[in-house]
């Protein structure tokens, strides 16, 4: 590992399926790292289980100061303060509750029923086509472009496509123009579905807009915008899940045999893969208010702290063999949700996508398998969140799909 005086380059990798060797060395023996980012700016990387809890926690470990254009920062794009403080808008417009009851355990907008019916017949179009296929492309894209459309209310007609939505995850080099090309695209969209919202009022997005009209506290362009994130953030969770956990599943043939045996261990499994899998192609970001230890390390008001939850996951301290993916493993206490004031309030939804897409996944194949070996599988660099670029499969269809014919080409 190198020493401060030359603090390695950040991020270390863009797999999904595996943990950046530099990120386990940290996890295990160096939890509070110094490392250069994107920007060439120095910072602390917090990889320990017990020191991320703690920065996340913390209020003295500030988001919403990371939208200060003269703060240090590890990309080169300031993110607007629409999303690092996000909360205290919805708080402010009187949507919070709103918004944390639409994609909590007991929403109504995208039920468990929902999501079967949508990844089956998105999943049959998948299986009768030609092999190999790309499951990204086919399958996982289209999903969760369905799937974010149904849990906000959305009507699809002239949204922006899968490439533009995900290029808003972009950061690194070439983040400048083409995010803020992709947000305008998607903004100027959102604001021409908000007539609508407002006349039709129902989902998510059209209770939310009611309760803002109703507050007056938030102009157009700061619903749209607040809008915008929304459908990104819910795009961007089970495209990310399911990219990184079907190549990590088919690597681990005995695992997905033992799920159609066993489909009642899918809860379980889920809430493994949520942990095995590494979500973030970067870090949380904060910055310090003032002088705080963490760990063994003073860090100093105004310095840069990024957060690895994916390496806190695979914390040994914490987790016993930690880069095994085990489905009997007792659920412990993952960050994949992060924690504290900004913790995700979609995890119910995560969760209920992820299990009930899984078993549509096992109901509809009685072989699903890598074309290529794991290591050739490209993911994309410098983005936000972890995705393969492709991920190519051959299969065995059954149940409902095998009755749509096998999938053509060659064996």
């Amino acid at each position: 590992m190198p020493d401060d005086a030359r603090p390695a380059r950040y991020p270390f990798s863009f797999r999904g399926d595996q943990l950046a060797p530099e990120l386990a060395e940290s996890v295990a023996h160096r939890p509070v790292l110094r490392v250069r980012t994107n920007t060439g700016t120095d910072a602390w990387l917090v990889t320990g289980h017990e020191q991320v809890r703690s920065v996340l926690r913390d209020r003295r470990f500030s988001l919403t100061l990371t939208s200060d254009p003269w703060m240090p920062r590890q990309d080169p794009l300031i993110p607007p303060l629409t999303v690092t403080d996000i909360r205290t808008h919805c708080e402010n417009a009187g949507l919070l509750h709103e918004l944390f009851r639409g994609v909590g355990p007991y929403q109504q907008h995208l039920t468990p029923t929902r999501v079967r019916e949508i990844a089956t017949g998105l999943l049959g179009t998948f299986l009768a086509g030609a092999q190999p296929g790309d499951l990204v492309g086919g399958f996982i894209m289209p999903l969760s472009r369905a799937l974010t459309m149904e849990l906000l209310g959305l009507d699809p007609e002239g949204c922006p496509d899968d490439t533009t939505l995900f290029t808003i995850f972009r950061t690194g080099p070439e983040s400048y123009p083409a995010v803020p090309d992709s947000w305008a695209l998607a903004q100027e969209w959102m604001r021409e579905r908000l007539p609508g919202l407002r006349a039709d009022g129902g989902g998510l997005l059209g209770r939310l807009l009611a309760l803002s009209d109703a507050s007056g506290v938030l102009g157009e362009e700061e619903v749209a915008d607040l809008f915008v994130f929304l459908l990104i953030s819910q795009f961007g969770n089970p495209a990310t899940f399911l990219g990184a956990a079907s190549v990590g599943l088919m690597s681990h043939p005995q695992v997905l045999d033992r799920l159609r045996a066993a489909p009642e261990l899918l809860p379980q499994a889920v809430d493994e893969l949520l942990r095995w899998t590494v979500f973030l192609g970067d870090a949380l970001p904060r910055i310090a208010r003032e002088d705080v230890r963490v760990g063994d390390v003073l860090v100093r008001e105004g310095d840069l702290v990024l957060v690895s939850t994916d390496a806190a996951n695979r914390d040994p301290r914490v987790f016993p063999d930690p880069h095994r993916l085990d489905i009997d493993r007792q659920p412990g206490p993952h960050l994949r949700f992060s924690d504290g004031r900004h913790r995700c309030p979609g995890g119910p939804v995560a969760r209920m996508q992820a299990a009930e897409t899984l078993r549509v996944l096992l109901e509809l194949t009685a072989d699903l398998r890598l074309a290529v070996p794991a290591d050739e599988i490209a993911w994309h660099r410098y983005y936000a969140v972890t995705l393969p670029v492709s991920v190519p499969v051959r299969w065995t269809a059954r149940g409902a799909a095998a009755e749509r014919g096998p999938g053509r080409g060659e064996g």
